[in-house]
């Protein structure tokens, strides 16, 4: 198996991972990372007296998710375009033959 082939593979399985765990890479990944006040605005957090919280806006949340799904998806894509651009072309000639075939006729050009 050749390295592009690898890689184009592991980009399919990496982003199909993404996809199917992107609910659990926005809670509780980018929510530890940039905060539930960034992710679905400030005004949108209610703060409960146990520490706890809740959101109001579940619609920015929803494009979160669908953010990093759709990344995943790019990825996956991107995987797949390596595996179709890797197929091996069949020809007719060697390399030999094509190096050695002059593309331009031998008379000469009048001034």
């Amino acid at each position: 198996m050749t390295s592009n082939k690898i890689i184009g593979f592991a980009s399919i399985a990496f982003g199909i991972l993404i996809i199917v765990f992107s609910r659990f890479i926005v809670f509780p990944g980018l929510e530890m990372m940039l905060g539930i006040e960034t992710l679905v605005g400030r005004e949108n957090v209610n703060y409960r007296p146990d520490g706890s919280y809740m959101y109001t806006n579940p619609g920015a949340m929803a494009a979160w998710i669908l953010t990093v799904s759709g990344i995943g998806l790019l990825i996956a894509v991107v995987g797949s375009m390596i595996l179709i651009r890797n197929k091996p072309t069949s020809h007719s000639w060697s390399h030999n033959e094509a190096s050695s075939s002059k593309p331009f006729s031998s008379r000469s050009i009048p001034n």
